[in-house]
């Protein structure tokens, strides 16, 4: 057995390791980082920094090993790349690149799988989502049962395959993306644009974010601060209700309104303002400047993450 240490990104220090393995049946390709944050706060760095061991590192091993012959080529993906991930926006690319890079293979004859993990209980970077994750009805696996799977998988000849104990029906109620529109069932219709009662909805709204039982619901008086409500969740409570109630809200509309008492009397009145004549609009507003949709964008991030230091 010959345990070496070196940077998979790196293409020399990989080469020099290959050199000294004279029989290579397989090749696992599980290494990753995590660097999270919102899509428009993820510069080349921390784009970088994610994509290296994947995008970089599968590609060296691809191309360092096609004079080999190799029983199996197998890349740990993540079902982010399948289901899409909050805030995870590098660690999605990188792992579509991981599962192109399979079908690359098998297209030029050579073996390759790429598994669309999902979250495992007890080890791995995504441990701790398992809360946030279970909230949504994805559930973790256990790593006897992973491995189980992963030798099934490996007698087998599909490109890609996920592996993601889900509950279909909690995952889509929990996910407003486009993409899964055509799951929902018909006896689960969208929300209306005007509730019947604001108050209920916006408390089942806020459970579903931060993670609450169906059955749970936040008290209204509570601040969304105190319940442990961060910077993505604001970000995703607020696309949620922009979606379901076609309003349009700032990214410090929960620091205005800082309870769910308080956020559902201003959508109440923004739902019923005219169209003409939105609440608290000046006579004759000014001509705001030109500004490019991704600047007034980021100075929304901005403010956001200011008000968010400052608690």
């Amino acid at each position: 057995m010959i345990v070496k240490q070196a940077d998979v990104s790196d293409r020399s220090q990989l080469a020099t390791v290959l050199s000294e393995i004279k029989f290579l049946r397989g090749v696992i390709h599980a290494a990753g980082v995590l660097d999270d944050g919102l899509l428009m706060q993820l510069d080349g760095n921390r784009f970088n920094r994610v994509l290296a061991p994947k995008v970089q590192g599968a590609w060296n091993l691809h191309e360092l090993t096609q004079d080999r012959s190799l029983d199996f080529f197998v890349l740990f993906s993540s079902a982010a790349s399948l289901l899409g991930s909050p805030g995870q926006a590098n660690h999605v690319a990188a792992n579509a690149f991981l599962d192109a890079l399979a079908h690359h293979r098998q297209a030029i004859g050579l073996p390759a799988l790429s598994i669309n993990w999902g979250v495992w209980s007890e080890i791995g970077s995504a441990t701790g989502q398992q809360n946030r994750l279970r909230s949504r009805g994805v559930r973790a696996i256990a790593p006897a049962t992973g491995l189980q799977i992963f030798g099934q998988l490996l007698r087998q000849n599909r490109a890609q395959v996920g592996v993601i104990p889900i509950d279909w029906s909690k995952f889509i109620d929990r996910v407003d993306a486009p993409f899964f529109a055509d799951f929902r069932s018909i006896a689960q219709p969208l929300v209306q644009r005007r509730p019947a009662s604001m108050l209920t909805y916006l408390q089942t709204e806020v459970a579903k974010v931060i993670g609450l039982p169906s059955a749970q619901l936040p008290s209204p008086q509570q601040g969304f601060f105190d319940l442990g409500m961060d910077s993505l969740m604001t970000v995703e409570l607020k696309n949620r209700l922009e979606t379901n109630l076609g309003v349009s809200l700032t990214a410090t509309a929960i620091f205005e309104h800082p309870t769910i008492r308080d956020l559902a009397q201003h959508l109440t009145t923004l739902i019923d303002a005219p169209p003409d004549n939105p609440p608290n609009a000046p006579t004759q507003p000014p001509d705001p400047p030109a500004q490019p949709p991704e600047t007034a964008i980021l100075a929304e991030l901005e403010e956001l993450e200011t008000l968010l230091r400052q608690r």
